[in-house]
């Protein structure tokens, strides 16, 4: 995860709004146009994390531009504008200028171009982008806030309460528990787009997934060192599909094989620091950890530890 702050008045006045425009729009895939240059002044506050970006902004009188380039280079999420304070509005191509002000949340699709125009001195709002793939489960509700706003429900409230604080925390919170907060903000959403029972179904689905996760990943550590072990295998012992297995990793942006071959790298790694195998040769260690290709192996432990099998075993001597 990562807490960008991008503000104005740290750029060299010289060069303010250009150094400004260049920096603001490789994050937030937008160009900022000030009507004053010389009085503009703009601070946004934004965190990263895998599935969920929050962010609050506060601009002076200026326009935002989201070009067809910008769209080409987003990824397909949506945002949700709640506007804080001030007037700004809303014009995306193929439909009409929405005014945004205090009491609503305007729901943007990324993929279309458009313009946003901050009026106030300043316009102040918060905003969060969810990728539309975890919004699945709510499909009619989406479709029928996109592009148009609407009122702050209690649900929105919960939704845009709970993110801000989130935004306001991050930087102090672990990766896991910041990964955790992401998915409450997710089921929020679904609940503010009238998806109660499917928010429900897929926490549901998502319990289930990390249950036959920890499973699955407690067999491997069991059979870790067999020759065996395959995801067909483990897949016939827990009585679900191979594809099924692959797909529990495949949603941590990783694969069985690098799981289970980062698991055996530990293993070896742990085996050569441990001076009670100092006379185990490195290919008796690599197989004893499971793999069978030695210069697989060799060039996989170089590639994760950053250094040989052999620089290891050395290092581990000297203490």
């Amino acid at each position: 995860m990562t807490v960008l702050s991008i503000r104005s008045h740290d750029f060299e006045v010289s060069r303010r709004v250009e150094e400004f425009q260049s920096v603001v729009g490789a994050i937030t895939k937008v160009d900022f146009i000030p009507d004053d240059p010389g009085s503009f002044q703009s601070e946004t506050t934004i965190g990263v994390l895998q599935n969920l970006i929050v962010g609050h902004g506060r601009h002076s009188t200026s326009t935002a531009v989201r070009t067809k380039g910008h769209v080409a280079d987003a990824e397909d999420n949506v945002m949700f504008h709640v506007p804080l304070s001030g007037s700004c509005s809303i014009e995306q191509r193929g439909g009409e200028r929405t005014e945004l002000k205090s009491g609503v949340v305007y729901a943007d699709p990324a993929e279309v171009p458009g313009v946003i125009r901050f009026n106030g001195e300043p316009s102040e709002g918060f905003y969060v982008s969810v990728p539309r793939i975890h919004l699945s489960a709510a499909t009619l509700g989406l479709n029928a806030v996109l592009r148009r706003t609407a009122p702050l429900t209690p649900q929105w409230r919960l939704f845009f309460n709970y993110s801000r604080s989130l935004h306001q925390e991050l930087a102090s919170l672990a990766p896991v528990d910041a990964a955790q907060c992401a998915s409450h903000v997710q089921d929020l959403a679904l609940m503010a787009l009238g998806a109660t029972r499917e928010a429900a179904e897929v926490a549901a689905g998502r319990g289930v997934r990390a249950a036959r996760l920890r499973a699955v990943k407690a067999d491997v550590e069991l059979h870790l060192t067999a020759p065996d072990l395959t995801a067909d295998g483990i897949a016939t012992r827990h009585g679900i599909s191979p594809r099924y297995l692959r797909s529990l990793f495949e949603r941590e942006g990783t694969s069985f094989g690098d799981f289970v071959a980062t698991r055996r790298l530990a293993l070896a790694h742990r085996m050569l620091s441990d001076p009670r195998n100092a006379a185990s040769s490195i290919a008796s260690v690599a197989m004893s950890a499971g793999f069978g290709d030695l210069s697989w192996f060799n060039a996989r432990f170089r590639r994760v530890y950053g250094m040989t099998p052999k620089e290891v075993r050395a290092l581990s001597r000297m203490f």
